[in-house]
């Protein structure tokens, strides 16, 4: 299993709707292959920082659906707010 991490710094005018717009997603990735799950997380000592995690089976699961027209539709419905972002990392989850 791996797990992408996607950090994003949105201007202060701008959390209220991009939190929003988490809870109001259009939940497409849910029905990829390879799809176990999303959380965003909001950084407790510095307003305005997210995390976006998503967890995979496997890496060419995500770049099936970062490559997707379900990723392009639900991704055009969120705005941007101003919302900047860095790249994506991957991590492999180790068996425990």
């Amino acid at each position: 299993m791996i797990v992408s991490m996607f950090h994003v710094t949105v201007p202060p005018q701008a959390t209220e709707p991009f939190e929003r717009s988490w809870q109001q997603r259009a939940g497409k990735v849910d029905a990829m292959p390879g799809f176990r799950g999303l959380e965003v997380l909001r950084a407790g000592d510095t307003p305005g920082k997210y995390v976006v995690m998503t967890r995979w089976e496997t890496r060419e699961d995500f770049e099936r659906w970062a490559s997707s027209p379900e990723f392009s539709a639900g991704h055009a419905r969120t705005g941007g707010g101003g919302a900047e972002g860095g790249g994506v990392e991957f991590y492999e989850v180790l068996p425990s």
